[in-house]
């Protein structure tokens, strides 16, 4: 009998690769890096250019920034108890600091005083001037393998990846180099030849050798392609993971147009006099324009999709529920999916508190609900004696079945993915109704705001409107960035100050129990952070919120935050979106570095939602200038939609959203307004090859139908979805 075919070696798995062992292969797939494919579609973040040896002496001349590789004798050591490792290299009477943080035991033998050491990093300058490189990489053994083979001096152009928790940056770069090598040739080209030569990009294979190991010899003009993130190579990789993407949405709209939704044929002027009656607020003019542009979206006969996007604090809770009353006049009726049980438990009391007030039928569905709430809350929802259901992923679960369903609702999407919204309207008998044919129109918000070049791709499928103006009233909220142990003991004050005036205040930390992380120590944890601060903070009445926590323990602890009862919340991410209580006007968020710029916003809006004056503090350990630089934007900027394109810029698509989400895995461009316009690029070439080869039958689409099919339609033939 036969054994199963032989995986291609782009299937192989990492440890067929040399110096790829279980350990390491296991923190690699930890990072989504489980096969030779993925090392490819592993992108440099940036390059550090190592093309040069320079004397000390010569280093007063170079910029800050600058990277360089030196090589001198060691002229003094000093180690501080594991903690710091300061070693002085000299030459022709000029010094230079290298500084590790936290080395390991053995590093201070690796630095004898009067060895001969090259080291390779970035230039800083300390206090005094002189110049200092922290954290170098040691190249001794390297800078003399090339010496020995009579090649020149300095080590070329090196690529800078993503860190991967636990794995050498040096063991990373050797891999992929060893999957170029080796797998970089067996990449089909699912970017039609075409569409290549038409804009003057290389092959797949040749794009990837340029990225990974880009050579030495570049000129000068090429070299800042490269470092900027525009080179030929780069723009074909992203293009190419672009179009894909598009493609794909293309279907996906195509499929969307030739549905029947339903139409809610009722008076969306008359329905807006009743959100207005509805709401404890009146409506900014952002919010109206949004809901007139839902209803005339909802009295189509074609299914809406619509994205839905705002700062913090913008109103969308308030839109969505306006569009959820005009669905229920319309005899219709509305789900709505958080991605967290504290978010959906707040959101059925918000809107069923405004839905009492018009007629508007609301209940909640989660995991944590009591199986006699469960059944009354299903029976309700079959038998279309409720409006509106609020929920978790429970919602997809097969037992829900809504009699009329004209409406889903997607909170925080960027919490679900790409992947999960297109499911969403395919799993639990939601499309098409069984009766009817018809579709339900779709509505997803984003509190996360999002780049254009990320809006057109993550939400291609999706028509966008936009939330851009706050409620009157609400505050800016004063950030402070506080750096060290002294700093924090500041931002405790602050937060006991704050309590003896009568406001209530959040600590969050990046982990539930203490565990090992990086250079900076010990990670920031609830558990001990909440012990420690009961009587640091004493008289405040300190809780404790996470979410392992079972559903009721977190809602009652949310409940007696509310009502007063706890003056201040330990907790963790669970904070991050939607949790709303006004009385709440401190937060310190520890251990900051460990969070990205988007989500730091989104954690400092959790308060002054109240109107009064609230302040924000972000705590790091850390001292490398790149993280300190990064924190210090989020303190001095307040316009989520900056932030985001900062994040953009610094991390990339796949960091800030990861793969699920942007269905970007490869996509790397530093300029925001670059990459959008690749977006249009890809955008208009995936449709005009719709518009000649719908389903892709041609041989030269052969690779991208099966790349289609694969990533988009779950194995599906194109024929179903292109008919």
């Amino acid at each position: 009998m036969a054994g199963a075919p032989t995986p291609s070696l782009l299937d192989q798995p990492v440890t067929a690769l040399p110096g790829a062992g279980p350990v390491t292969a296991a923190r690699l797939a930890e990072r989504g890096l489980e096969r030779i494919r993925d090392l490819l579609s592993f992108l440099p973040l940036g390059y550090e250019d190592f093309r040069t040896l320079y004397p000390l002496p010569a280093l007063a001349r170079l910029p800050e920034g600058q990277a360089v590789v030196v090589r001198a004798r060691v002229a003094r050591v000093r180690p501080f108890f594991r903690r710091l490792l300061d070693v002085y290299l000299e030459q022709d009477g000029v010094q230079m600091r290298a500084r590790w943080f936290r080395p390991n035991a053995g590093m201070v033998k690796t630095y004898a005083k009067g060895s001969l050491v090259a080291l390779a990093g970035i230039l800083r300058r300390g206090k005094d001037g002189s110049p200092e490189i922290i954290h170098p990489r040691n190249v001794t053994a390297l800078l003399l393998a090339q010496e020995a083979s009579g090649t020149e001096s300095g080590l070329g152009l090196r690529p800078r990846y993503p860190a991967v928790e636990k794995v050498p940056g040096r063991v990373i770069e050797k891999l992929v180099a060893a999957a170029v090598e080796q797998a970089a040739a067996l990449v089909p080209d699912v970017l039609p030849e075409g569409v290549a030569k038409r804009l003057g990009l290389p092959s797949i294979s040749e794009a990837l050798r340029e990225v990974h190991r880009p050579e030495a010899s570049l000129p000068d003009d090429r070299l800042a392609e490269l470092m900027a993130g525009q080179a030929p190579a780069q723009r074909r990789l992203a293009l190419e993971d672009l179009f894909v993407v598009q493609v794909g949405l293309a279907l996906e709209r195509g499929r969307a147009r030739r549905a029947n939704g339903w139409h809610c044929d009722v008076d969306g002027e008359a329905a807006l006099a009743s959100v207005r009656a509805a709401l404890p607020f009146v409506p900014t003019s952002a919010q109206e324009r949004a809901i007139r542009t839902l209803y005339a979206d909802l009295g189509s006969a074609t299914p809406m999709q619509r994205l839905l996007q705002g700062d913090v604090g913008s109103g969308k809770t308030a839109v969505a529920f306006a569009a959820a009353l005009l669905v229920a006049r319309a005899r219709g009726q509305s789900l709505l999916m958080a991605p967290t049980e504290v978010l959906a438990e707040q959101h059925g009391r918000t809107l069923a508190s405004w839905g009492g007030k018009v007629g508007l039928r609301v209940a909640v569905l989660h995991a944590g609900l009591a199986a006699q709430e469960r059944r009354r809350v299903l029976g309700g929802v079959a038998a279309g004696a409720i409006d509106l259901l609020v929920g978790t992923h429970a919602l997809l679960e097969q037992g829900v079945r809504v009699l009329r369903l004209a409406l889903a609702i997607v909170d925080e999407q960027h919490r679900f993915g790409v992947r999960q919204r297109v499911a969403l309207r395919r799993v639990g008998g939601w499309i098409p109704d069984q009766k009817t044919g018809m579709v339900p129109h779709l509505l997803v918000l984003s509190a996360t705001p999002i780049p254009r070049s990320l809006a057109l791709t993550a939400y291609g499928d999706l028509d966008l409107v936009t939330l851009d103006q706050s409620p009157p009233g609400r505050q800016v909220v004063a950030t402070q960035l506080c750096v060290g142990e002294a700093a924090r003991r500041e931002a405790l004050a602050a937060v006991k100050a704050a309590v003896a005036a009568g406001g209530q205040g959040f600590v969050v930390c990046p982990a539930i129990v203490e565990q090992e992380q990086g250079e900076s120590g010990r990670r920031a944890s609830v558990l001990p952070r909440f012990r420690e601060l009961g009587p640091l903070l004493a008289p405040a009445r300190v809780g404790l919120l996470h979410g392992q926590m079972p559903s009721d323990k977190q809602q009652a602890v949310l409940a007696a935050f509310r009502a007063g009862k706890l003056d201040v919340l330990v907790a963790t991410t669970v904070l991050e979106v939607g949790v709303d209580v006004p009385a709440a006007s401190i937060i310190v968020i520890e251990d900051a570095e460990r969070f990205g710029l988007a989500q730091l916003h989104q954690l400092r809006g959790r308060v002054g939602r109240g109107g009064q004056a609230s302040s924000c503090f972000l705590l790091t350990g850390a001292q490398d200038p790149e993280t300190l630089d990064r924190l210090a934007f989020v303190a001095a900027t307040s316009d989520g939609f900056r932030i985001a394109e900062e994040d953009l810029r610094r991390r990339g698509p796949g960091e800030i959203y990861g793969e699920n989400q942007t269905g970007l895995p490869g996509l790397w461009l530093r300029d925001p307004s670059g990459a959008a316009a690749l977006v249009e690029s890809a955008r208009r070439e995936a449709e005009a090859l719709l518009a000649e080869d719908p389903a892709l039958t041609s041989p030269e689409h052969a690779a991208l139908r099966q790349t289609i099919e694969i990533r988009w339609l779950r194995r599906r033939p194109i024929a179903e979805e292109a008919g």
